[in-house]
């Protein structure tokens, strides 16, 4: 069953939401009607897209692996006892 996107011209959350043929969307924050869907992009995943993801995770822990060394050394010294 589709999921899609949608926007509330009452309230203007956006939200996603499973359709059922015959359905009518309803918003979940003000329960209008009034909505509009939206165009959304399939996702994707091939070799490509998850090697790129998986290098962007690496990158992202060694910064944060530092961050953690930097904060636990600031500690130290400002707690040496």
């Amino acid at each position: 069953m589709p999921t899609f996107d949608f926007s509330c011209r009452a309230c203007a959350h956006g939200f996603e939401l499973l359709v059922r043929s015959g359905d009518v969307p309803h918003c979940p924050a003000c329960a209008s009607a009034d909505v509009d869907k939206l165009f959304s992009v399939p996702l994707l995943k091939t070799s490509g897209t998850h090697d790129r993801a998986m290098q962007a995770a690496k990158r992202r822990d060694k910064a944060q692996g530092t961050e953690r060394m930097v904060e636990q050394a600031k500690y130290e010294a400002s707690h040496d006892d």
